[in-house]
């Protein structure tokens, strides 16, 4: 790291560990708040003695002597509410700054009580500050290690001490985020209020940290690699953690889904596959239903869109922009909007209760021609079709033996998602399936949730941990072609 540089990465990371010494918040004194809710019901006392008086003068049932008494006890309650208001009404007035804090080097006023009740309310809240104290002096910690390693790697372009020094002080910022937020978040009990932060300390902490943070990564090549890699390994773990999820909860029991989210795996899957199966879902019936219909148009699909796309870019006849135009449009009419119109034409032809209907429609996709036209016009030269037509190959070998291996990397793509749209379909199979033997996974898995009395999470995620299984598998084993194809098209010759 070049001195230049290193000077204003430790300029800055100083800058956020002074902010730490700084006053962050204020308590401030709300023994005037603390009040309101005694006057309130006091209020209340107030206002319900003066409407059984006016009940009784109205009424003119009451003697004399009781409506005195009652006016007495009107003025009494009246004379309470009075003395409180001017009590909260001197409170106010009295000039107090509240209680001031740092996060170091002391520990929060000892004034300060946590509000038990937003506690029990709540379970965010942490109310032991032992591991609130340990993260700020693990805060200061890291910054000073990341500081002093910076120092020590000297002047060289390429340390492990840099890399270190990247991954503590990127700890650091977070364990001081933590801090911070956690400060805000703490409930105090009356008479002082939360923590009021104050802006400059706040920003000196962040945004000292968060520059010399991006400073050191812009200055050093294996510390900018690192955290290249440390942020498509979160991405990455942002993926796998609802998948991950959902199927640590098709092993838990309802109540433990509803107490709270778990990492690891229960030991009720038995107990809620029997559920499954008592419910009525049957996964061999599920999984060849929509089996036949995801794999069976998705063929039809890509087949047919691969040469529909071949056709607007190899023939060059009339009409070919005008229609392309219309399959452009087709793209963008909902599906939802033609939905009536379907069933309809499928009643007429006799095909309700038929898997046909889900798989022959599907030739006509218009996003798949429009995605194989555009992949066509950048990686199909027109010479290796003229080539082929040279040597006398038929249209029909050209586009099965020249222009389909070309074309391997998007169909891979395309299958995919066709595959995933089809799979996950419950609208169309709803409106067109009436026979149980045809149920797909969707439509079983909806059916998990019929019971009005008690509904079996578990099983519920059971059933959607089968249904997601092969799609995840017939993921992974055509994403090399999805890559390929990035491949291929960022090749320039």
């Amino acid at each position: 790291m070049k001195k230049t540089r290193k000077l204003i990465f430790l300029v800055f990371i100083a800058i956020a560990i002074v902010g730490m010494f700084l006053p962050i918040a204020t308590f401030n004194d709300n023994s005037a708040a603390s009040l309101t809710a005694d006057i309130e019901k006091q209020q209340g006392k107030v206002d319900s003695a003066q409407s059984q008086l006016d009940r009784w003068i109205a009424g003119g049932k009451k003697s004399e002597a009781d409506i005195q008494k009652q006016r007495d006890k009107v003025a009494k309650e009246q004379d309470k509410l009075d003395a409180l208001v001017a009590q909260q009404a001197a409170a106010s007035n009295e000039s107090k700054s509240g209680l001031s804090y740092a996060l170091l080097p002391g520990k929060l006023p000892a004034e300060l009580e946590i509000d038990m009740v937003v506690v029990n309310q709540s379970k965010g809240y942490t109310w032991n500050f032992d591991l609130y104290y340990a993260c700020i002096w693990a805060t200061l910690g890291l910054f000073v290690a990341a500081a002093a390693l910076v120092v020590l790697a000297g002047n060289k372009d390429v340390s492990k001490l840099y890399t270190i020094s990247s991954f503590l002080h990127l700890i650091g910022i977070f364990t001081a985020a933590y801090s911070i937020l956690q400060l805000s978040a703490f409930p105090i009990k009356l008479p002082y209020g939360n923590a009021m932060l104050h802006t400059l300390p706040v920003v000196m902490i962040l945004v000292g940290s968060i520059v010399s943070f991006c400073v050191h990564v812009q200055g050093v090549h294996n510390s900018k690699r690192s955290m290249i890699y440390v942020f498509c390994s979160f991405l990455s773990l942002l993926a796998i953690v609802p998948f991950w999820i959902m199927i640590v909860n098709a092993t838990r029991t309802s109540g433990q889904i509803q107490n709270g989210v778990s990492l690891i795996p229960g030991s009720f899957l038995q107990n809620n596959w029997n559920v499954l199966s008592s419910k009525g879902f049957d996964v061999t019936i599920g999984f060849k239903n929509s089996a036949i219909i995801a794999f069976g148009s998705t063929i039809l699909s890509v087949y047919f869109s691969a040469m529909t796309a071949y056709g607007f870019k190899v023939y060059n006849f009339k009409g070919n922009k005008f229609l392309y135009a219309v399959v452009m449009a087709i793209i963008m009419i909902p599906g939802q909007v033609t939905g009536t119109g379907f069933f309809m034409f499928m009643y007429q032809l006799h095909m309700v209760n038929n898997r046909l209907a889900l798989i022959i429609p599907s030739i006509a996709a218009a996003s798949t021609v429009f995605f194989f036209r555009q992949y066509l016009e950048a990686n199909l030269q027109l010479s290796l079709v003229e080539a082929a037509r040279i040597d006398g190959c038929g249209e029909f070998r050209t586009f099965n033996h020249i222009v389909l291996p070309i074309m391997v990397p998007a169909m891979a793509t395309m299958g995919i998602m066709a595959v995933i749209g089809s799979w996950n379909n419950y609208l169309t199979p709803l409106m067109l399936f009436t026979d149980p033997g045809l149920k797909t996974l969707p439509m079983m898995v909806q059916e998990l949730r019929g019971d009005i009395y008690r509904t079996e999470y578990g099983s519920i995620y059971l059933g959607l941990t089968l249904t997601a299984l092969p799609l995840i598998i017939v993921y992974f084993a055509f994403s090399k072609y999805i890559i390929a194809g990035v491949a291929l098209g960022g090749v320039k010759e």
